[in-house]
């Protein structure tokens, strides 16, 4: 009597398709990440927008606290929870990176780079690299060096939240992000 062959029987089908972190099946948190990308890089509209439609594209209850958390602690920070307005005082006084008392300062730092390590992979991290901006240097365009100052902050933020998105392990950078949204939160009630 011949040997059985105990292999498993080959499936016809195809390997399962590994999931893409940059593309999504679904269509919400495209719409979302565009929709957060264009409210953070025109400071249109308010806080708690920006922040639901980042919790939105993030789809993920870690980077969704980031978000809010930090984003409160922008407002906090200049005093409004309008983003046109949170705008308006950068392009007044100055980048909030760098204009301010030393706790406020380090308040906005803190929550931007809470939003940078706490990035989702794919197209939602250009979102929160957006936000980050916004809150470092996010002067409302009043002229050439304005633009400049804002694009470029926007175009660092994303490119350093894609690439965090993309390589940090998801849950310690998630715990990272919820620490630094923390002490942003602290700081910016302790120096508004």
């Amino acid at each position: 009597m011949p040997p059985e062959d105990t292999a498993a029987p080959r499936s016809l089908d195809p390997p399962p398709r590994r999931r893409s972190p940059v593309l999504h099946d679904d269509p919400l948190p495209l719409a979302t990440t565009a929709a957060a990308a264009t409210v953070a890089a025109t400071s249109s509209g308010e806080a708690v927008l920006l922040a639901v439609l980042l919790g939105l594209a993030a789809a993920e209850l870690g980077s969704a606290v980031v978000a809010a958390t930090a984003v409160v602690a922008f407002a906090l920070r200049w005093g409004s929870t309008s983003l046109d307005a949170i705008a308006g005082a950068q392009a007044v006084l100055g980048p909030g990176g760098s204009v301010g008392p030393a706790g406020a300062v380090a308040a906005t730092w803190c929550a931007a780079m809470a939003l940078v390590v706490a990035a989702p992979a794919g197209w939602p991290a250009i979102a929160f690299g957006a936000a980050a901006a916004l809150g470092v240097a996010g002067p409302a365009p009043g002229g050439p060096a304005d633009i400049a100052v804002r694009v470029g902050a926007t175009a660092a933020g994303a490119a350093l939240a894609l690439v965090a998105g993309l390589v940090l392990p998801r849950r310690p950078a998630q715990a990272v992000g919820i620490a630094l949204a923390g002490a942003a939160l602290l700081l910016a009630v302790a120096h508004p």
